[in-house]
């Protein structure tokens, strides 16, 4: 059930670890790759979509200079410069997605938009600062991070968000609604799960839908609990792998334009693909608590199957793979099949049917 490659040339990019090509993917449609200094991603894929009287971008890129570069070298080699942006559609507002967004908003007047519940988590008032540090500790602790882990990530988290400049969109789009492009029928896909209000963007009469992170040819996305991503994340992640699977079916053959890697088809494959997978994961993790009762959800992280042994990751895979076995933890618990001893740590064990 896997996806079926049609980036080949974005596809053998990744093999070899380079950059892929500027591509036109239909006449009016470009991709283009844009740097991000963090690995494994490397890139993220900037979308062009040309309008009567310019273009729209579907995500921004990282907030720095050579991505900047990088986005007005693509533009130029589709016959466009970045003063033509009238529209910057954002699937979520990480910083490889959303970093760019207010730079490029300030330099050419253009609309950001983003879904509502996306806005809200958006750090716009500086107050909000020691606030979220607080449930950041808060989460950590009732996690079992250590003491010194959990400075680690009260700085890498700041330093992570310090590349996204925190101001709201212009537009705020709601699931099924029709966005304002001329030229194009495209609809907002709500897809919470990865960020509270992730979404993808579908237009049939192309055939193509942009899935931001939601659906990866080959990457599981990252599904965490923290302080900004609710305890049910993964219920509603995998309710929007439904979703979209469904609307794949019904759409006949669509082609995939992920945030990340390369095109592909088969998305209602990949989706099934990605629920079974979860499923195995919380299948596991019941194995892991049922052979060692009480221990934390930092415990069951070291405890989990990664692609590679957890003692070989740096403290970004550790926080990363944490926020997934929260997650994985948390739908257990709203299933039944999990319970934590009371304290401000919690301990989790299997719930034992009589």
């Amino acid at each position: 059930m896997a996806a079926k490659v049609t980036g080949h040339l974005q596809k053998q990019a990744w093999i070899d670890r380079v950059l892929p090509p500027v591509e036109e993917v239909q006449p009016g449609l470009w991709s283009i790759p844009v740097e991000i200094p963090i690995r494994p991603l490397r890139y993220v894929l900037v979308y062009v979509l040309e309008l009567r009287d310019g273009i729209a971008i579907i995500d921004a890129g990282w907030n720095d200079e050579k991505s900047y570069e990088a986005l007005t070298a693509g533009l130029a080699k589709g016959g466009y410069a970045v003063s033509d942006i009238k529209d910057i559609l954002i699937t979520h507002v990480h910083p490889d997605h959303f970093g760019l967004a207010k730079r490029l908003r300030e330099e050419t007047g253009a609309r950001i938009t983003l879904h509502r519940a996306e806005a809200t988590t958006l750090m716009i008032d500086p107050t909000q600062e020691v606030k979220w540090q607080m449930e950041s500790d808060f989460h950590a602790i009732a996690n079992g991070v250590p003491e010194e882990e959990r400075q680690l990530m009260n700085r890498d988290v700041g330093e992570f968000r310090s590349f996204v400049d925190h101001h709201p969109p212009d537009v705020l789009v709601e699931d099924g609604q029709r966005l304002d492009l001329p030229g194009w029928e495209l609809d907002g896909i709500w897809t919470p799960g990865h960020t509270p209000g992730h979404m993808c963007f579908v237009d049939n009469t192309r055939k193509v839908m942009f899935t931001g992170d939601h659906v990866l040819p080959r990457i599981t996305p990252n599904i965490s609990v923290h302080s900004s991503n609710p305890p049910d994340a993964l219920a509603k992640y995998l309710d929007s792998l439904t979703k979209v699977g469904t609307i794949a079916d019904e759409l006949g053959e669509l082609e995939g334009l992920p945030g990340h890697e390369y095109r592909y088809s088969g998305i209602s494959d990949r989706t099934a693909e990605l629920i079974g997978h979860h499923e195995e994961r919380l299948a596991e993790l019941v194995g892991v608590l049922r052979d060692q009762p009480g221990l934390t959800a930092w415990e069951v992280s070291q405890r989990l199957s990664w692609s590679r042994s957890w003692d070989t990751f740096k403290f970004p895979e550790r926080r990363s793979a944490l926020g997934e076995s929260v997650s994985h933890i948390e739908l257990l618990q709203q299933r039944g099949v999990v319970q934590s001893d009371p304290g401000e740590t919690n301990r989790w064990r299997v719930v034992e049917k009589s």
